[in-house]
């Protein structure tokens, strides 16, 4: 499937006929996994396309367990966080994920004490 179709497919998604993205997150994340040839190319086409992947480098761990508390996500931020200038923090929403947004106040104060600021991607990418 070629970017062109994808695009189309997401305007028709969000009932947005002008929607343009600049940004692309891949699902699992861009490095290896089954699929690693298939976003090796679609990291090209996204280059060529100037459209910017993203991808996380630091989380909360609820992706690694349903049972979690906010204290565990407050130390798992801290450990992956650790040396980092610059951070993107992997969060799930879902009804499994309830503690994720129970702990996201403590999260960003926390994030804040530490010296990070809080930017949109767009911001970012100028």
């Amino acid at each position: 499937m070629n970017l062109i179709v994808v695009m189309k497919k997401l305007k028709k998604q969000f009932g947005e006929n002008e929607y343009n993205s600049h940004l692309f997150r891949f699902p699992g994340g861009l490095a290896g996994g089954t699929y690693a040839e298939i976003k090796k190319q679609a990291n090209d086409l996204l280059m060529q396309n100037n459209i910017v992947h993203v991808d996380w480098n630091a989380l909360n761990g609820d992706g690694e367990t349903n049972n979690l508390s906010v204290d565990f996500e407050i130390q798992r931020i801290n450990e992956t966080t650790e040396n980092k200038n610059s951070i993107v923090v992997l969060m799930h929403d879902s009804p499994l994920k309830t503690v994720t947004a129970d702990a996201l106040p403590q999260i960003i104060t926390n994030l804040r004490d530490k010296g990070y600021e809080f930017k949109n991607f767009y911001e970012i990418i100028k």
